[in-house]
């Protein structure tokens, strides 16, 4: 996938170094939900996972950049990442969005299952390089949920629209083996051992909660 060698390990550093300096700027002031973690550390945590799984630079950019277009701008934004980062990135970009509306001035996306079973109908005939990238930022979002959820419980899916953890869960079900087809195994199978590790600690949650109620007076 890549042509990095000991002697030179990037195609274009300059492409990544110019991708973090931008996304670093949009995402300012951004934080990962209900907390003070800047959204950046998301972003690079993304891009290293891209760089570990073979990913090329132009896909390096395209994490760092995963996020601009859905969450700062839509169809304009896309058009300056174009622009600055030329046609290969851009289309990365725009695959890995699950909306190109800009919510910045004012439009509203799609419902949130909408969107999700469109992302997964186009994830399922996207080429390898947009499954790499997505199954890194889904293995990312993953891991951080599952820690939180052993640090915070279930209180965890309130920080998300969509409350009902089945519905998170059967999104990432679905990402897991739609990304079968297209992504390295290994990054799969760790999205999936992740996202079972979820299930049991919600599973585990359900049981002490229905113990509880069900305790004599």
């Amino acid at each position: 996938m890549d042509d990095r060698t000991d002697v030179a390990p990037w195609q274009d550093f300059d492409l990544v170094l110019a991708a973090s300096n931008y996304a670093a700027e949009v995402h300012r002031g951004d934080v990962r939900k209900d907390t003070t973690i800047p959204y950046l550390s998301h972003l690079w945590s993304v891009a290293a996972l891209v760089l570990e799984h073979g990913g090329d630079d132009g896909q390096v950019a395209a994490a760092l950049l995963h996020d601009v277009v859905e969450d700062h701008g839509g169809v304009e934004r896309l058009s300056e990442v174009r622009k600055r980062f030329g046609q290969d990135v851009a289309d990365l970009v725009e695959g890995l969005s699950d909306s190109v509306i800009d919510t910045t001035s004012g439009e509203t996306k799609a419902p949130w299952r909408e969107r999700k079973e469109r992302y997964l109908r186009h994830l399922a005939t996207a080429d390898e390089r947009v499954a790499l990238v997505s199954a890194c930022d889904k293995l990312h979002n993953a891991r951080c949920i599952l820690a939180d959820l052993r640090e915070d419980g279930a209180s965890v899916w309130q920080r998300f629209r969509v409350t009902d953890p089945e519905e998170h869960l059967w999104y990432y079900e679905s990402l897991a083996a739609t990304l079968r087809a297209n992504a390295p195994d290994r990054l799969v199978d760790e999205l999936v051992r992740t996202v079972q590790a979820i299930r049991t600690k919600v599973d585990e949650g359900r049981s002490a909660t229905s113990s509880g109620s069900r305790r004599p007076p």
